[in-house]
């Protein structure tokens, strides 16, 4: 299967299967239907303060929900090239745009359940510092929206399963059965048999009681003295309850 962003979004850190639906879901699955919804680009997100004054304190705030379990996972890739120092990592749980903090997970029992997809979708945001200007230049944009393929995330107490299929109407296949754990009221991870190697993205809750999923991946370029520059794309995912 392509699975296109679904794919994406798991591949670089979590071993991912193909084994095929529970028969107790296929019949949810198939009484439901695929249903999208359009979000603005920064919906559910926070951004530094834009100016020089600002943006590094606002940066810094998040550092606070950070547990140990999460840095052990932030092995970020440095090097340079023709004077321009790149630092990149992926997935990242230090980004300059975070999920926004009324979302936050504050019972973890609140995202056992069942979810089906209605945003699947990447998006960049950058924001880059011209020193000698002193401003702080910002920039989303829409990267891909996956509208073809379709998920439907069965999450208990213990597991984290992810099914998928290219497009609606089309048969389910697993993409993911990991073991989950939520920190920080805000992070998931997602691992086998230890959290050491976790896969970590960001999740709340927001106020229509739908489930997000932020997965990160960051790239920082900078020339000492001249400009630097902050990417953040986003792979998001949001979910609607199905009863």
């Amino acid at each position: 299967m392509n699975r296109k962003l679904l794919t994406y979004f798991f591949a670089t850190t979590v071993l991912l299967t193909a084994c095929g639906v529970p028969k107790e879901l296929i019949q949810k699955i198939e009484s439901g239907k695929k249903e999208t919804i359009d979000f603005p680009l920064d919906y559910a997100n926070l951004f530094p303060t834009p100016t020089f004054e600002q943006w590094d304190n606002d940066y810094n705030y998040y550092e606070r929900y950070l547990t140990q379990d999460i840095l052990r996972t932030q092995m970020g890739l440095s090097y340079n090239n023709n004077g321009v120092q790149t630092w990149w990592c992926m997935p990242s749980a230090r980004t300059h745009v975070q999920l926004d903090t009324i979302t936050m997970i504050t019972d973890p029992k609140a995202v056992i359940g069942d979810w089906r997809s209605v945003c699947n979708r990447r998006v960049s945001y950058i924001d880059s510092v011209v020193y000698a200007d002193k401003k702080i230049y910002r920039n989303s944009k829409l990267v891909h929206n996956e509208t073809d393929a379709d998920a439907f995330l069965s999450i208990t107490e213990t597991k984290f399963n992810l099914y998928g299929a290219d497009k609606a109407g089309e048969s389910f296949k697993r993409v993911v059965s990991k073991n989950y754990d939520i920190q920080s009221k805000r992070f998931l991870l997602l691992y086998g048999l230890s959290k050491a190697a976790a896969a970590i993205s960001f999740i709340g809750i927001d106020k229509e009681g739908r489930l997000i999923i932020n997965s990160y991946w960051v790239q920082e370029r900078k020339v000492k003295g001249t400009y630097i520059t902050y990417e953040a794309v986003m792979i998001q995912m949001i979910y609607k309850r199905q009863e």
